[in-house]
């Protein structure tokens, strides 16, 4: 709600979580698939990037850092390159976040707080990359991703002691703000305003001529917007894929293993007793003993407990082990001496004394070894063969480690490569709109894509114990535009709305003086002497504006005229060169929320959390202040230039 708020009061550094945590580690593994190498980009060591209290933020992990982040934007943002995210302010806001990060940390450790180990541990267990099959934490996959990530155990270990020592610091720096009567309700008055006016379009379309650029004039126009143009950066991806079956027919358990397993197990494939009961738990011995003797009188369990305010608990069939585990020894020793049909004597657990009415007795012969073989051998089958998948998968990437090739790893194996076209990281072919990429290619790309040209080949896990894929880059092409030619029409018919634009808007230009000089809009178009479409009248409030905010509904004329003084007229470019608007605000309806609390209490909880947020980056400055910061530019200035490939 009110979502117009957010513009007008955003925080420089925002919530909570984007002003102290960046993530080392909450992106490269909570969020994202550990199964791709490092960086796209890094340092050669590790230089200081700055100084906070006595703790060193090294280029290194600055790097890593901007990696991490950018790869799990370009995840949401396939087109998205390197370069763009860093001159986009990308490098600056990760390293704001993490010397904010530092920062609360180096406070908290100055004043005497802490994050044990075992708050660690805990945080860390939580994160599914690092979790088995059976959603435990797997030491196994834990050193694997952080291997893969180029991460080292202490400094994950850091990064989430810093995260919990936030957690404790900035929970409660924006607790409690007070907001004044006097502020909110003239904000939330303005969810009641109405704006009427009119919207007049001169379209681009109405200037189009027939005649066809000059070639030069053409060429000019395509160098000038050669970025709306650009392909993404594409890659070829060889890959093999393989999965638990191959082995189905390789492994098979010994006799001495089958043998073993049945011995280990002869327990469970013994002779058995399982008893169908009502049961009836009661206070003393005696009232046990003499609602036994009314069911053996002839009532039944159900209407003897009944007699009695109790009610029977309807426990099926049963073992007597179970039945020891749930009640007591003494209890199971009675129920299951009792003949079928009649009622155990009483019997004590530590929930009070038991009878029970035998229903049924169904006795289960035991089960020989070559009764059970067929059972075993799967169950042994089953575990060989996922303890096999593990190692081939283990041992490929330690000889891809070694200098192995796909191709070697896929001819020992044989497995069959496959290579795709150049794709997008979407999985897009831009040069064959049919193409489609096989299901898998979804848990490949992300690999594929943040591998670098000398990478070494990736094992990714496409079903979690079950299959598997090797993959390999084969070709990159850098995001770039392509040749004119290829694409001169579409480039053609873009230079001729720009062209239609130029003029549409000296005829907007026209229309909205005049109505600065008095005359109306429908005055105004007349004399455009240009064919128009109609005038369009709009009305909305305030509220309807954030509704269709929040949905990304907005028509930009709409959002203008909440912004113009009542009695004026404006220009607004059309998107994509399609013409300009001009905007005419007729009327302005002062909203009065005064009386309306529901809306008081929203906005005053909208301002409560801006508040909140500023109260917290208040103090994460005061922090910094107290504990110290210094900035090593000139390695900051190096390291940027790096990323992005500037020398």
């Amino acid at each position: 709600m009110i979502t117009f708020f957010r513009n007008i009061f955003s925080s420089k550094i925002g919530l909570f979580f984007t002003m102290c945590f960046v993530a080392l580690i909450a992106i490269a593994f909570a969020s994202a698939d550990v199964t791709g190498t490092g960086a796209f980009g890094g340092v050669t060591g590790s230089g200081t990037a700055a100084k906070v209290g006595e703790s060193t933020l090294t280029t290194s992990e600055l790097s890593q850092s901007v990696n991490n982040a950018f790869r799990a934007e370009q995840r949401q943002n396939t087109s998205l390159d390197l370069k763009t995210y860093i001159e986009g302010g990308g490098f600056e806001g990760i390293l704001d976040r993490l010397i904010n990060s530092f920062a609360i940390a180096a406070f908290g450790n100055k004043y005497g707080m802490t994050a044990g180990k075992r708050l660690v541990d805990s945080e860390i267990a939580s994160i599914p990359s690092f979790q088995g099959a059976d959603g435990q934490f797997s030491e196994e996959n834990f050193r694997r991703a952080l291997q893969q990530q180029g991460i080292k155990e202490q400094q994950l270990r850091d990064d989430f002691t810093r995260n919990l020592l936030a957690d404790q610091l900035l929970t409660v720096a924006g607790f409690g703000t007070y907001v004044p009567q006097k502020l909110v309700t003239p904000y939330a008055s303005l969810l009641l305003e109405a704006r009427q006016g009119q919207v007049a379009i001169v379209p681009s379309a109405a200037f189009v001529t027939n005649t066809k650029p000059a070639d030069a004039a053409l060429a000019a126009f395509y160098s000038k917007n050669s970025s709306r143009y650009t392909i993404p950066e594409r890659r070829s991806i060889s890959y093999a894929l393989f999965s638990k079956d191959r082995f189905n027919e390789t492994i098979k358990p010994t006799e001495k293993e089958i043998e073993g397993k049945y011995n280990l197990d002869k327990a469970k494939y013994a002779a058995s007793e399982n008893r169908n009961i009502n049961q009836v738990i009661l206070p003393t011995q005696a009232a046990a003993k003499a609602l036994a003797d009314k069911v053996n009188g002839g009532m039944t369990i159900a209407a003897a407990a009944d007699s009695v305010g109790l009610s029977v608990a309807e426990l099926g069939s049963v073992s007597k082990s179970a039945l020891a585990g749930t009640a007591s020894q003494a209890v199971a020793d009675a129920v299951f001496a009792a003949p079928s049909g009649s009622v155990s004597v009483p019997a004590q657990s530590s929930l009070g004394w038991h009878i029970a009415k035998i229903n049924d007795v169904q006795k289960v012969p035991a089960q020989s070894l070559e009764q059970v073989r067929a059972q075993i051998v799967a169950e042994l089958s089953l575990k060989k063969i996922d303890q096999a998948l593990a190692e081939l998968t283990v041992t490929m990437e330690d000889e891809f480690a070694a200098g192995a090739s796909l191709v070697d790893i896929a001819n020992a194996e044989a497995l069959k490569i496959e290579s795709t076209p150049m794709l997008l990281a979407n999985g897009q072919n831009p040069e064959d709109p049919n193409y489609r990429p096989i299901p898998e290619m979804q848990r490949i790309l992300p690999v594929a894509f943040s591998l670098e040209e000398d990478s070494d080949p990736q094992v990714v896990e496409i079903i979690p114990g079950q299959q598997y894929a090797i993959v390999d880059v084969g070709e990159i092409t850098p995001a770039a535009p392509p040749p004119l030619k290829s694409i001169e029409q579409i480039v053609t018919r873009d230079y001729i709305l720009e062209e239609g634009s130029k003029k549409a808007k000296v005829i907007a230009d026209q229309i909205a003086k005049q109505i600065g000089g008095g005359a109306t809009l429908s005055k105004a178009v007349a004399d455009a002497k240009v064919k128009l479409p109609a005038i369009e009248s709009v009305r909305s409030t305030r509220a309807d504006l954030a509704r269709q905010s929040q949905q990304g509904q907005v028509p930009p004329p709409l959002t203008l005229m909440f912004s113009m003084a009542e009695g004026t007229a404006k220009t607004l470019k059309a998107p994509q060169n399609q013409g300009w608007f001009v905007v005419y605000l007729d009327n302005i309806d002062k909203g009065d929320a005064s009386s309306r609390q529901d809306l008081l209490s929203a906005t005053r909880g909208q301002f409560k959390q801006v508040f909140g947020n500023e109260y917290t980056e208040q103090f994460i400055n005061a922090m910094k202040a107290d504990v110290g910061v210094k900035k090593n530019d000139d390695a900051l200035t190096a390291l940027k230039n790096q990323l992005v490939g500037r020398n």
